[in-house]
């Protein structure tokens, strides 16, 4: 119940549209049919809450999407939408969960969860919990699953606004649960730059945490046994972006998620957060 507390405090300061926004006079509208690319290059660094868990270096992002009038890709995420009206737009999309990530350091779906268009973030603190003897390293236990979810997407945009709420079902038949999102944030122009503020509250099911880090009768005898619970995952965004010509701006992201007792009881789980950090130069190729 904090957590919904936490979201609702912030909804007054908070923005990330990930499909196309309404265009208005002012606005750098997405054209139909035509493919844009971003690059960015610099540094940044995604930290592991796992034990023996790699970080994850930033240094070249993509920023990568395509709309055409029936369906869309926008940096990992193939779907189609439907304008309810001009405020309102309901989305089928599909994905790869992103769960793996912390586990493979080169897994494929890390590629694009670091849109750099005001996307994530924050500072690293690396304080680790008292796990004792509990713990368990990544390298000991068995290989975890790609799985692929399917989900139904609600967005609400209004004058600098823009909220969002996604339900997603594994259709993979790997991990066999859900998970949801619901976010809010703002955007405001200054003469610094261009600023977005964000927060989401993530819910992750019981199956998906007990298939990502669990540990089960599958696992070395001498590891302690967990069994997953449903998780609830808030998370805040802050981007910056400075155009210095008309292809080329710098840009800096910052994300903290935090994560509650149904992850850091596992004793794979040795932070109680998540934290990226990016601050480079994007170049928009077309």
């Amino acid at each position: 119940m904090r957590y919904w507390l936490l979201l609702l405090c912030l909804l007054s300061i908070t923005a990330q549209a990930e499909t196309a926004l309404p265009c208005t006079q002012d606005d750098n509208c997405v054209t139909e049919q035509k493919l844009y690319l971003n690059i960015a290059l610099g540094y940044g660094q995604r930290s592991n809450p796992l034990h023996d868990g790699d970080e994850l270096p930033l240094v070249l992002l993509p920023d990568i999407y395509y709309y055409s009038k029936r369906w869309f890709f926008d940096n990992g995420k193939l779907g189609t939408s439907w304008a309810l009206n001009d405020q309102w737009q309901l989305s089928l999309v599909g994905q790869f969960n992103q769960e793996k990530g912390f586990f493979q350091k080169w897994f494929g779906g890390n590629a694009f969860q670091f849109r750099h268009s005001f996307a994530n973030s924050g500072i690293v603190d690396e304080t680790e919990k008292d796990t004792g003897p509990l713990q368990a390293s990544v390298r000991e236990i068995s290989k975890r699953p790609t799985a692929y979810d399917l989900g139904l997407q609600l967005d609400w945009f209004g004058e600098n606004w823009h909220l969002q709420g996604v339900a997603w079902q594994d259709v993979s038949n790997t991990y066999q649960g859900q998970h949801a999102t619901i976010g809010a944030g703002r955007s405001w122009q200054t003469s610094t730059g261009n600023w977005q503020l964000g927060a989401r509250l993530h819910w992750k099911s019981a199956k998906l945490i007990d298939t990502y880090y669990g540990i089960d009768n599958n696992e070395p005898f001498y590891l302690d046994r967990y069994k997953g619970k449903p998780s609830w995952q808030p998370e805040l965004r802050l981007g910056w972006q400075y155009p210095l010509s008309e292809r080329v701006a710098l840009l800096a992201f910052l994300r903290y998620l935090h994560l509650d007792d149904a992850m850091t009881d596992s004793p794979l789980v040795r932070t109680d957060h998540v934290t990226t950090w990016f601050f480079g130069v994007s170049y928009r190729l077309f």
